[in-house]
């Protein structure tokens, strides 16, 4: 049960509140005799329908009856402060939307949102350490009749590589230097939503600047889940003379709708 205090006209969002056991913190030391034991937890923060939510617990022993003050930062800046009475048995669970309805809102990709529980340190407790979360939260919004709502999550895929296992063989008749390499490829998908299977696209140049021109066959990337990586190597590319760049196009056959289409290529210079 927790009763909002609107700091700067802030008021609660909806709440829900369950009891969870508490996590040992009911025992005495052995002297038959339970020990006090004040712990508030900030433990989630995340968003609905693009709004953001806060989740604490009560992880002690003892019932938590107080005015406690609430802060939310958004990629450093403070989007909310306010106080809210908490009545939390031990073990008791509250969450609520930030901010007056419609409440503190998010749009884009990665935002930083870090909450505090209990700002003011009111509560002495036994960790002062737990009364924060920081998450990278995402959410992509459209205008429908004037209003901000969330549109389906959508993927975001970069690629990048390293040259492994180089091997430099004997100069040809020219006296130039032959090197052999494998690519190790990594496909990252920073976005909100899944993405399917796809397809990178290897180009090189001569070395010598130019155009760049494609280095063997396509590679198959199979799906990559939000927020997940990863990796695939390909063999046997080769050079002699000035080192050539190479670069990558991952999902060079736009199969994927991302939510970013603009950071799909990556390129290196071979080292030697």
């Amino acid at each position: 049960m927790a009763k909002k205090i609107p700091v700067s006209g802030l008021i609660a969002g909806l709440a829900l509140a369950v009891v969870l056991p508490t996590r040992g913190l009911n025992a005495g030391q052995g002297t038959g005799t339970a020990k006090h034991v004040l712990d508030i937890e900030m433990t989630d923060v995340f968003a609905d329908h693009c709004r953001v939510w806060i989740r604490v617990t009560n992880r002690g022993n003892v019932k938590i009856d107080k005015v406690l003050r609430e802060q939310v930062w958004v990629d450093g800046l403070l989007k909310d402060d306010s106080r809210m009475h908490y009545v939390l048995e031990p073990g008791a669970v509250f969450a609520h939307g930030v901010g007056a309805d419609p409440g503190l809102k998010i749009s884009g990709l990665h935002r930083k949102v870090r909450a505090f529980i209990d700002a003011d340190n009111v509560l002495p407790e036994l960790i002062e350490a737990n009364n924060s979360k920081e998450v990278s939260l995402s959410c992509m919004v459209a205008a429908v009749a004037g209003s901000i709502q969330p549109v389906a999550a959508k993927p975001d895929l970069t690629a990048s590589f390293d040259f492994k296992n180089v091997i430099r063989k004997d100069p040809n008749a020219d006296g130039a230097y032959i090197y052999w390499a494998d690519i190790e490829f990594t496909v990252t998908n920073h976005g909100p939503g899944n993405a399917g299977p796809c397809m990178i696209r290897l180009e090189q140049n001569s070395g010598r600047g130019g155009a760049f021109e494609q280095a063997g066959p396509e590679i198959s990337i199979p799906a990559v889940n939000a927020g997940q990586s990863v990796t695939k190597v390909s063999t046997s590319y080769q050079h002699t003379g000035p080192a050539p760049t190479y670069r990558a196009t991952v999902d060079s056959h736009n199969a994927v709708a991302e939510a970013v289409e603009g950071n799909n290529q990556f390129t290196k210079k071979f080292p030697y």
